[in-house]
C-alpha cells in the first residue's frame, strides 16, 4: 500500500505537492497521512480547494489536524468539495469541518480523535451504515449532523458536544457514551422512537433544549415527563401510541435549572419535539426578544402586557436556526404595557448580525428555509413602526433591486458583503 506523509514543508495547503513526503498529489496515494511528533510540534494541514477526486484511506496521527473549508455552490453528497473512502484519527488528531458545501467522510471509520463540524446543516455525510466509530469526541458547532431520513449511528462510547444552535439526528441505540448541551444555545437531539432505555449520560440540559423523536420511525410519542432519580439526575420518560415507553435514564440539568411541564409538537418536516413550556413562558424576556423568555418571541408574548409586542416574530420564533417561523419576522419586540419589555437592543444588533453571517455562509445567500415563510420575509413583511420597513423581501428577489440586500450574485464565500438599495434609512 502507497502512503504519503504530511510534511508541511512550504504552506499549508493539502493539495500543494511539496508539503508531501513524495512531493506528489496527496490523492493519487493509496493512505494519507498526516502527523505531528508532539505538542509542540504539530502538523496541519488545510484543504481549502474543492476536489472530485477522493483520498482512499486518510490518517490523521496524533498532533495531526486536518481542516476542510473548501467551498463550492455545486457541492452536494455525490459531489462534495472533500471526500475519503475511509479514515481513522488518533487520540490526539482532529479534522474540522468548517464549510456548508458538502464533505463525504466515506463508509470505515475510527474517530479516538476529534471531529468538528462548525456552520454545516446536514452536508456532512458518512457511507453505509451513517456509522462513526471509536472513543473521540464529536462537536457540533452551529451544525446539524444528520437528518430526518439519514440519522447517524453514534458509537456508545463517543462523546457529543452541542454548541451554537446545533441538532443531532442519532440511529436506533447509537446515540454515544454522553451528551454535553451549552445550555445558552437551542439546542435539539433527535433519537429513534424505537429505542428502550438509552443510558447515554446528558448534561447540561436547560429550557432552551429540545429531545427529539424523528417522523419516519413509526412511533407518535403522547406525553413526555421528567422523574427525579435518587442521585439528582433525571429520566427523561417518553409514553408512546402502541403502548411503547423511551425512557432517558440518566438526563443532568444545567445549574439553576428545574424542569417543568413538558409539551409535545412537530415541525414542519413532521417530527415530535419534547419541550419544557413552563420554564418557556416567562414573560420576563431577558436578553432575549419578546415573551416566552427562552425563545425569540412565540406569538405576541404579552401575557401581562409589559413583555414587548412580538419579540423577533410574529409566530414561532424559536426554530433551531433561530430565527421566525412565519412571514412577519424580525419585529423590534416595542417594550408596551408598563414598558419593562421589549428587546435588549445591544443584545439584538448582536443577533442580528450572527443571523446575517449564518445566512450568507451557503451560496444561496439569504435562505427561504431558514427563515420567514417565502424568501426571508416572504414579501411585504415588516413591524410596523419599527426600522425594518422592508417594501419586499431581502434578497432573493430575481435582481434583488427592491429587497434590502441584494443576493442576485453567488457568493462562494463564508461571507458576503451586503448590498443596500435605495435607502436613506434602514427601511427600503
Amino acid at each position: 500500500m502507497a502512503s504519503t506523509y504530511w510534511t508541511g514543508g512550504t504552506s499549508g495547503d493539502f493539495y500543494n505537492v511539496k508539503n508531501w513526503s513524495t512531493g506528489a498529489s496527496p490523492t493519487t496515494y493509496h493512505d494519507v497521512n498526516i502527523s505531528g511528533t508532539s505538542s509542540t510540534a504539530t502538523a496541519e494541514a488545510v484543504a481549502s480547494t474543492a476536489s472530485s477526486t477522493a483520498v482512499p484511506s486518510l490518517t490523521i496521527g496524533d498532533y495531526g489536524t486536518l481542516d476542510i473549508t473548501a467551498s463550492s455552490c455545486q457541492s452536494s453528497e455525490t459531489s462534495p468539495v472533500f471526500s475519503t473512502s475511509s479514515f481513522q484519527v488518533g487520540q490526539y488528531g482532529s479534522i474540522v469541518i468548517d464549510t456548508a458545501s458538502a464533505v463525504q467522510l466515506g463508509d470505515i471509520n475510527v474517530m479516538n480523535g476529534t471531529l468538528t463540524i462548525e456552520n454545516n446543516r446536514s452536508n456532512v455525510f458518512m457511507g453505509a451504515g451513517d456509522r462513526l466509530n471509536g472513543e473521540g469526541t464529536l462537536n457540533l458547532v452551529n451544525s446539524t449532523f444528520g437528518s430526518q431520513t439519514d440519522g447517524v449511528n453514534i458509537a456508545n462510547s463517543m462523546h457529543i458536544t452541542l454548541s451554537g444552535t446545533s441538532s443531532v439526528y442519532t440511529g436506533f441505540l447509537a446515540t454515544g457514551v454522553s451528551v454535553a448541551f451549552d445550555s445558552k444555545s437551542s439546542e435539539q437531539f433527535f433519537l429513534n422512537g424505537t429505542d428502550t432505555t438509552v443510558d447515554t449520560s446528558f448534561s447540561g440540559v436547560s429550557a432552551k433544549t429540545q429531545f427529539g423523536i424523528t417522523a419516519n420511525t413509526g412511533e407518535t410519542p403522547l406525553s413526555a415527563s421528567y422523574v427525579k432519580n435518587t442521585d439528582g439526575s433525571y429520566s427523561l420518560v417518553v409514553q408512546e401510541s402502541d403502548n411503547h415507553t423511551l425512557t432517558l435514564s440518566n438526563v443532568t440539568m444545567a445549574s439553576g435549572y428545574t424542569p417543568g411541564t413538558l409539551a409535545i409538537t412537530q415541525d414542519k418536516s413532521g417530527n415530535y419535539l419534547i419541550s419544557d413550556t413552563s420554564a418557556n413562558s416567562s414573560n420576563s424576556g431577558g436578553s432575549n426578544c419578546g415573551g416566552h423568555g427562552g425563545h425569540w418571541g412565540h406569538h405576541d408574548g404579552n401575557s401581562s402586557g409589559n413583555s414587548g409586542h412580538s419579540g423577533w416574530s410574529g409566530h414561532d420564533g424559536h426554530n433551531s436556526s433561530g430565527c421566525g417561523d412565519h412571514g412577519s419576522n424580525w419585529g423590534w419586540g416595542w417594550g408596551w404595557g408598563s414598558g419593562s419589555g421589549g428587546c435588549d437592543y445591544s443584545s439584538s444588533l448582536k443577533q442580528i448580525i450572527s443571523a446575517w453571517n449564518n445566512a450568507f455562509s451557503s451560496c444561496k445567500g439569504w435562505q427561504s428555509s431558514s427563515c420567514g415563510s417565502s424568501n426571508w420575509f416572504g414579501g411585504n413583511s415588516y413591524q410596523s413602526g419599527s426600522a425594518w420597513n422592508c417594501s419586499s423581501s431581502w434578497g432573493q428577489q430575481s435582481s434583488g433591486s427592491r429587497g434590502c440586500f441584494s443576493s442576485s450574485g453567488q457568493s462562494s464565500s463564508h461571507t458576503q458583503v451586503s448590498v443596500t438599495h435605495n435607502t436613506s434609512h434602514w427601511g427600503c
